[in-house]
């Protein structure tokens, strides 16, 4: 008699502890941040915490294989369906990735973690899987891979260039002739590209670093727009007008001014080719300087607007006209920053693009 008492009280504490366990573990599933469940070594489902409930809409009614196979994107599924089979027979684990569809109806890629759980004999006990969101770092690696595309590209058309005049060069300098001449021109272009790009991609670096330092000064702003402006007016094919306060003075660095007029002087030639008229206003605004440059191109879009100044972002790169590695602007918005100015755009599909930025005007400290 005391010996069946003595086993049902160990059946009770047993149970106890088991019942425990299972409820640590399963507020250990639904504290996490990832959508989390367990299945048998079969494959059956057993378990789904809340975060699978609430991205995916779906009831505790279809928490099994069918219900998984309508929120799992059908070019991932019979992939996704060997690898999980994989996984469970090695028995060591594995990963892979998939895109599941929210309550909403959009797909979001997840990376999918599938562990087993085995009991002190290293017999198995039961599968814990886990999915967490990876859309955003998708995307961004996407933005990298493209990054490093068009950067490759936008290098090798210039070397290639700055290459060819340099051989022509070479066969040509034990007989000198004007036809020496462009080639020099072409060269120095080329090299003028490349050393733009490479600029980009340093100021870039430092931006991300916190380490994009400026040099101010009091500077006669015009000045520094009609230097930026020279090598422009002496290809003679566009035509720079340059108006408004032009004796202003304002508080900034000279090399980071220039950069920006550079900057936008080369996409009003690239966006606005037919444009030959370039016009850049200067005009004096409540304590700050406002310098506005037009042209008459197509204009841009206005959906498209609000990305011109993000990092990587082209307007509009459907041809091989448009070069750039979406940096120049982003740039720009930064080093207007740092001089605690503004940027920002007007522009109407067919009227042009006004492309403008303020910077403070000069200190005058007093006597």
């Amino acid at each position: 008699m005391q010996l069946n008492q003595e086993l049902e009280e160990r059946v009770i504490r047993r149970t106890q502890a088991l019942t425990e366990s299972e409820h640590l573990f399963r507020n250990m599933m639904e504290t996490i941040p990832q959508i989390a469940w367990t299945n048998t070594n079969n494959g059956r489902f057993v378990f789904y915490n809340v975060r699978w409930y609430d991205y995916t809409g779906l009831s505790e009614k279809t928490n099994n294989i069918t219900g998984l196979k309508t929120v799992v994107h059908p070019d991932d599924l019979p992939k996704s369906l060997t690898s999980f089979s994989l996984i469970r027979q090695n028995g060591e684990g594995g990963e892979f990735q998939l895109r599941l569809k929210s309550a909403d109806g959009l797909y979001r890629w997840h990376l999918i973690r599938v562990m087993p759980i085995k009991n002190v004999s290293g017999e198995l006990q039961l599968w814990v899987g886990t999915a967490t969101d990876i859309e955003e770092l998708r995307l961004l690696q996407q933005q990298k891979d493209d990054f490093i595309s068009i950067a490759s590209h936008e290098l090798k058309t210039p070397l290639t260039s700055l290459k060819a005049a340099l051989q022509l060069l070479e066969r040509m300098k034990d007989s000198p002739s004007l036809k020496m001449l462009p080639m020099i021109n072409q060269a120095n272009k080329s090299l003028l590209k490349v050393n733009l790009l490479v600029e980009g991609l340093l100021n870039t670096s430092k931006l991300n670093e916190g380490q994009l330092s400026i040099n101010p000064k009091n500077i006669v702003l015009a000045n520094v727009i009609i230097d930026s402006c020279q090598y422009i007016r002496s290809e003679g094919v566009y035509t720079i007008e340059t108006k408004g306060d032009m004796d202003v003075e304002v508080y900034a660095d000279v090399i980071r001014i220039d950069q920006i007029m550079i900057n936008f002087i080369t996409n009003a030639i690239k966006y606005a080719p037919d444009s030959k008229l370039i016009k850049i206003s200067i005009e004096k605004l409540n304590g700050m300087v406002k310098v506005s440059v037009s042209d008459k191109g197509a204009g841009i879009p206005s959906e498209k607007q609000r990305f011109l100044f993000d990092r990587y972002y082209r307007a509009d790169n459907s041809g091989s006209q448009y070069t750039g590695l979406g940096l120049g602007l982003y740039i720009c918005a930064e080093i207007v920053k740092v001089h605690n100015g503004e940027i920002g755009v007007i522009s109407e599909q067919g009227k042009g693009s006004t492309f403008w930025f303020t910077l403070p005007v000069a200190y005058r400290s007093v006597a």
